[in-house]
């Protein structure tokens, strides 16, 4: 047996059947020369009980024993499956014709004579003992080789060299081969595309180099005939006639791969559809509050700047740009009377304007693919100082896309046309951002924002 290049040395088990004690003990003592792990049985029954249990390697069994004998032993062991196949020596001090057929038709493979020499019984006892391994070898190698030849995965073994050394058929079969043979001794890379042969490359050898771990990869294969696959790699080290070797498990993941294209395109539709119905919900709220037009595409573009110009990375891109252009979506929530109103608001009536965050997040959080992008909406007029609402929050305890929009929507304020004010100029509307540093503004965000190369233009576009 070997295991990872390394000979294991596995101790064959004796079972010796007597009667007689003191022939058990002789035998035990003839034999512990030769390193057998050796186990005893008074009579036929216990030997069944024993040989079932510890499924010896060999039984020594005397012929005369009171109740069940040698030859009925013999027999109850080969109407057992699981024991048929264990090899019985019977002991006898009979030498007559009849008694040496009797033992063959009860299944005896072999017959050893009182008395005996230690010589003689350590030869004979080896002799089967090697017989009956090699027969159990040749039995788990045509269980071994059965299993490969009906796996539905590609099984290749391959020298340290590259070179392929085993293929199954089903490896033979997704390569577009004639039969396993055609693939001995030509090179694993042969078959790799080129744009991935660097990468598999690197693959092969981490795994034989690290002889306890299993290693995965994904690439594509190459048939006879120039088509390209994807496939899934699974490969271990192992050892092959004593040497190093991979052992590559290969799964054709064609069918894997246009699933989850197809998974992709139906993901990808869907997002389309959201963020369209997003952007109507925006341009419904902007068409109930004309004074606000163009605002939230304004906004959620240049937030979507400034927070690239601040690193957000790009998966959290997606969930700002929708809470920019949905940061005013609570204000659906409040009454005509208070939203379109020509002046200054009450206080009566700041206070229900000010709930608007509250309804956003009433209205979004239900929603699972809008939670991620609530940040905006809800936390967008708090205040740098703890002032802002509805939460009161202070500093970094802020979200950061909060933060960021909150520079880009007072910003936006200060530089667009309203029916009752017309935008700041460039110059007046970047001190006055300053001024809101450490109070209003996260001081962090408004340097970033005031460096844009953009920022300059912003105001006379917007009025524009």
């Amino acid at each position: 047996m070997a295991i990872q290049g390394q000979e294991i040395k596995v101790k064959s088990t004796i079972l010796i059947v007597d009667d007689d004690l003191g022939a058990r003990d002789v035998l035990e003592e003839l034999l512990a020369y030769d390193d057998y792990e050796i186990i005893s049985a008074s009579n036929g029954i216990e030997a069944l009980e024993k040989a079932t249990q510890l499924q010896p390697d060999v039984i020594l069994s005397d012929v005369m024993m009171p109740g069940m004998n040698g030859f009925e032993l013999c027999r109850h062991l080969r109407a057992d499956p699981v024991l048929a196949e264990v090899p019985i020596i019977l002991i006898t001090g009979l030498d007559d014709y009849d008694s040496f057929l009797e033992g063959l038709k009860a299944g005896a493979d072999d017959f050893i004579s009182k008395p005996f020499d230690r010589i003689k019984l350590s030869a004979r006892v080896a002799s089967v003992v090697r017989l009956n391994r090699y027969r159990r070898l040749l039995e788990e190698r045509a269980k071994f080789e059965r299993l490969i030849e009906l796996s539905p995965d590609g099984i290749l073994l391959v020298g340290t060299d590259g070179t392929i050394q085993m293929a199954n058929p089903t490896i033979t079969r997704m390569l577009h081969m004639g039969d396993d043979t055609s693939l001995i001794g030509k090179k694993i890379t042969w078959f790799v595309c080129s744009p991935h042969s660097k990468d598999f490359v690197k693959f092969f050898d981490k795994v034989l180099a690290n002889s306890d771990s299993i290693y995965r990869i994904e690439t594509s294969f190459v048939r006879m005939n120039d088509t390209e696959f994807p496939v899934e790699i699974s490969a271990g080290h192992c050892a092959l006639q004593s040497q190093s070797a991979v052992q590559l498990i290969v799964r054709d993941i064609t069918e894997r791969k246009v699933a989850e294209e197809q998974i992709r395109r139906a993901h990808e539709e869907l997002t389309l559809a959201c963020d369209t119905s997003l952007a109507g919900w925006s341009r419904a709220l902007e068409l109930r509050d004309r004074d606000t037009e163009g605002h939230s595409q304004r906004v959620t573009e240049m937030t979507l700047n400034l927070a690239r110009a601040m690193a957000i990375p790009e998966e959290q891109l997606v969930h700002i740009r929708r809470g920019a252009l949905l940061h005013d979506i609570g204000k659906m929530g409040i009454p005509d009377s208070i939203l379109r109103k020509p002046g200054p608001l009450t206080e009566e009536e700041w206070v229900i304007m000010r709930k608007h965050p509250e309804y956003a997040h009433e209205m979004l959080s239900p929603i699972a693919y809008l939670r991620p992008a609530l940040d905006i909406p809800y936390y967008h007029h708090e205040r740098w100082d703890g002032t802002g609402y509805p939460c009161g929050l202070q500093g970094d305890k802020i979200p950061l896309a909060a933060r960021i929009f909150a520079v880009v929507d007072v910003w936006d304020a200060l530089c667009s046309n309203r029916p009752y004010s017309s935008g700041w100029p460039t110059d007046a509307a970047r001190e006055y951002i300053r001024s809101l540093v450490g109070t209003q503004l996260d001081p962090e965000v408004v340097e970033v924002f005031l460096k844009l190369e953009t920022v300059s233009g912003t105001c006379e576009i917007s009025r524009g």
